[in-house]
């Protein structure tokens, strides 16, 4: 094998990291990639792994540091049976804590090197814990290069004391053959939700407060004295619910507020394209983790509706600013509602974001191609003919 990609979160366990993870190492495999997934056991996990093409080696789930002790044994034992002919050539760690600890236990023991993946704030969150912070720039530091998925997320490496030559933006990806909706389902869905032919505003995504759900409440009602009623659908769920639910009675807009709960990956590509436009205007609070890219503007785009999002975190590589969609500030509900006003009006304009940005996620955000922007950089970093400083 080639590749040994460690995996503290990865299916059948849900979140964005296990995605992305899951979605980059089947990318890889498809590209003809020998690699070796090692992740915790969890519930579930046999069944997934039966159904999965990927080779995945399952390790006993305890605390995070017993999972990286497990993690590096299993990776050692890995590397112990590689054939002399076709040696690992490095270590992904899918996050610096505990896959990167184990990694770098690897690195200690056997001389294989490693890259450790970078996504947002979880570089900065040490919450004032001398110990982690030290630990996590030894880890850090002691990675053979960074792999950020978003140029916000790469400046987190370089903080943490990554040379610049030594990471590498490759993105996130769409699977864009889950995308696909039936026409027939599509204008289905779009009458039962807007029975009286008002736009739709869509957001999909975790509620909880840092996702921006309150600005966009606390806009419609300028919104709507501009262009008359709206409806703001929110797909998800999350502990922000409530609260949700009693700021739009508040600002009067209940009766054009609708929950829609959970949606299963059959329905998303429907509700996306019934929609009139896709709004997430996440905010940068204090202490919650940060948009590293956000995956959900690509795949509102990849089924050609036009984005609002936020500058902040990496929103600014997913949304390409008047071209694909639009970037305001999160915390001026009335520059959000100018926003959406903007689109809404030019229905025109919209489609042509809209199409732009499908356009630019076919080309630039699937998952071959962040795959082979990984491939890119290992090359370019010569990780095949890497020697452990020891040795040189």
């Amino acid at each position: 094998m080639s590749l040994i990609i460690l995996a503290n979160d990865f299916p059948p366990s849900t979140g964005g990291i296990q995605r992305y993870l899951c979605e980059l190492a089947a990318a890889l495999h498809r590209r003809g990639e020998e690699l070796l997934v090692i992740a915790p056991d969890q519930p579930g996990a046999q069944d997934f792994d039966t159904a999965s093409p990927l080779p995945i080696v399952r390790v006993p789930a305890g605390s995070r540091l017993q999972t990286a002790w497990a993690l590096a044994k299993a990776a050692a034992q890995a590397i112990r049976k590689q054939h002399p002919d076709n040696p690992v050539r490095a270590i992904v760690a899918g996050n610096w804590w505990p896959d990167g600890l184990a990694a770098w236990l690897v690195q200690r023991r056997t001389g294989t090197p490693y890259v450790v993946m970078g996504y947002g704030r979880e570089m900065i969150q040490t919450g004032a814990n001398l110990a982690k912070w030290l630990t996590q720039n030894l880890i850090i530091r002691g990675a053979a290069c960074g792999l950020a998925i978003s140029h916000y997320s790469a400046q987190r490496l370089q903080r943490r004391g990554l040379k610049a030559d030594r990471v590498a933006v490759i993105y996130g990806g769409v699977d864009t053959d889950a995308l696909a909706a039936d026409h027939n389902e599509v204008e289905q869905m779009r009458s039962a939700l807007s029975q009286s032919g008002e736009p739709l505003l869509l957001t999909v995504g975790r509620l909880v407060q840092r996702k921006g759900h309150s600005q966009v409440i606390a806009a419609l009602p300028n919104v709507i004295e501009q262009l008359g009623p709206v409806r703001y659908l929110i797909a998800g769920t999350g502990p922000e619910e409530q609260r949700l639910r009693r700021l739009a009675d508040q600002y009067g807009v209940a009766a054009l507020v609708e929950f829609l709960g959970h949606v299963d990956d059959n329905r998303l590509a429907a509700l996306y394209q019934a929609a009139d436009l896709f709004i997430m205007p996440s905010r940068d609070l204090y202490g919650q983790p940060i948009e590293g890219l956000g995956l959900v503007y690509l795949e509102a785009n990849l089924c050609g509706l036009p984005v609002i999002g936020s500058d902040t975190g990496g929103i600014a590589d997913a949304i390409a600013d008047g071209e694909t969609g639009l970037l305001v500030n999160p915390e001026e509900p009335r520059e959000i509602a100018a926003a959406i006003a903007r689109l809404l009006s030019d229905p025109d304009w919209a489609e042509q974001l809209g199409a732009a940005g499908r356009g630019r996620v076919l080309r630039d955000f699937t998952w071959d191609r962040v795959a082979e922007r990984f491939q890119t950089a290992l090359a370019k970093w010569g990780l095949a003919n890497w020697w452990p400083p020891e040795a040189a």
